[in-house]
């Protein structure tokens, strides 16, 4: 049985359309806010344990990156200030996008403008980095058997090289339902509960402090967004 659903389908709002066409006429552009910024707080945390290096991490992000409501947003939070722009993760891999600076806004795809300005803090959070990706930590690993057949393209691991593997299912629900709050309330009651004689004791205790970190990082950044949306 065929059925008809076309009858069923709603105009589109005016507002949804116009945000619509300002998204799809916008020109995409690399951002440097979050590469600066991840950069500088790792570079004040270099003897901590890594979960609560990136738990800092992503609390001086949250706490500084720009932010911004778009006209007739009504679900609001930004990852970049222009509609289709994006951050770079130097953590990962960098090297490719230093050679291709000078050629992004002449590709036949995926074609990004990137400002003189952007370009002169990239490099400059790039030098940290150097020795420090997961890239470099992915070849470190490998044979120069390994290495060999990759250059010969042989196989490849594509995007794992640079990024692996963000295999998680994040539970929104418990979000809601007791919010970033009950979650901090939850992490700091098991925190006081940890045996200390236990041997997983500090990286317990770690992945315990940074969760309470990152979750006050976001109840803070929704106050900022409060805040703006007051204004």
């Amino acid at each position: 049985m065929q059925v008809d659903f076309l009858d069923r389908i709603e105009p589109v709002a005016p507002r949804v359309k116009k945000m619509t066409d300002a998204l799809l006429s916008a020109v995409p552009s690399i951002e440097s806010e979050r590469a600066r910024l991840v950069t500088e707080s790792y570079q004040k945390t270099e003897n901590m344990p890594v979960v609560m290096r990136r738990a800092l991490a992503l609390s001086h992000i949250l706490e500084n990156m720009p932010i911004v409501i778009h006209d007739g947003e009504l679900i609001v939070g930004n990852f970049t200030k222009h509609l289709r722009s994006a951050q770079i993760f130097p953590e990962y891999s960098n090297e490719w996008l230093l050679a291709e600076f000078d050629t992004l806004n002449e590709r036949t795809g995926d074609v990004f403008t990137i400002t003189d300005r952007v370009k002169d803090e990239l490099r400059e959070t790039f030098r940290y980095w150097k020795g420090r990706t997961v890239n470099e930590l992915a070849t470190s690993y490998m044979s120069p058997e390994t290495l060999l057949a990759m250059k010969h393209n042989v196989f490849t691991v594509n995007n794992y090289y640079f990024n692996g593997i963000g295999h998680v299912t994040v539970d929104y629900a418990k979000v809601l339902r007791i919010g970033f709050n009950g979650i901090i309330l939850e992490a700091e009651q098991v925190l006081d509960s940890l045996d200390l004689s236990d041997s997983d004791y500090p990286e317990k205790k770690a992945f315990l402090q940074a969760v309470i970190l990152s979750a006050n990082a976001a109840v803070r950044f929704a106050g900022r967004f409060s805040a703006l949306a007051s204004s």
